[in-house]
């Protein structure tokens, strides 16, 4: 079920998803439920750069690719203020 929701989209998301599949044991269906997760949870530019990035470099580690997710939108995501000195 999470495989037939993630092809089909982009060409990038179809080689990561295959790689994936040949990377884990029996058929995968822990990883790419992690990996539906990470879709649905953050913003589709941040996911997108974070696993072409993968790609290029061989990673299917989904732990240090949401970091690098979570590189990416930090500021979007979690505005720090810090505080200012009167």
């Amino acid at each position: 079920m999470e495989e037939k929701t993630l092809i089909g989209q982009h060409e990038w998301l179809d080689r990561f998803v295959g790689e994936l599949k040949k990377r884990s044991a029996g058929r995968a269906v822990r990883s790419l439920r992690r990996l539906l997760d990470l879709k649905r949870t953050y913003p589709p530019e941040a996911f997108e750069k974070a696993l072409v990035q993968a790609l290029r470099y061989g990673l299917y580690d989904l732990s240090r690719i949401e970091q690098i997710i979570l590189s990416q939108v930090a500021g979007d995501f979690f505005t720090i203020e810090e505080d200012q000195e009167p």
